[in-house]
């Protein structure tokens, strides 16, 4: 098995002792999980990165319309109201 060695920083090791500490490891066999975990998920996206794209995605579709003309600002604005009060009652019900 490769060997590195690392130099870092004396200021760190009290977070990285406290760290191997929580998962029962030496501050080296800490660093060596943590660095094979990332390298093994590192194709995979961040769920942050996931949720951001599907809502780019979905941000894209919508730009493209079809939009509505809004001739009559009361009763689109009633029509909302509407809408979210009913919503509102399914969801007290419900």
């Amino acid at each position: 098995m490769p060997k590195f060695t690392i130099e870092l920083p004396e200021a760190v090791m009290p977070a990285l002792t406290r760290k191997a500490q929580g998962w029962n490891k030496s501050p080296e066999g800490f660093l060596s999980s943590y660095l094979v975990s990332f390298l093994e998920n590192d194709n995979e996206a961040p769920v942050a990165d996931k949720a951001r794209e599907a809502l780019e995605d979905i941000l894209e579709e919508r730009d493209k319309g079809p939009f509505v003309t809004i001739t009559d600002m009361t009763a689109y604005r009633e029509s909302i109201r509407a809408r979210v009060m009913e919503r509102v009652q399914q969801h007290q019900h419900g």
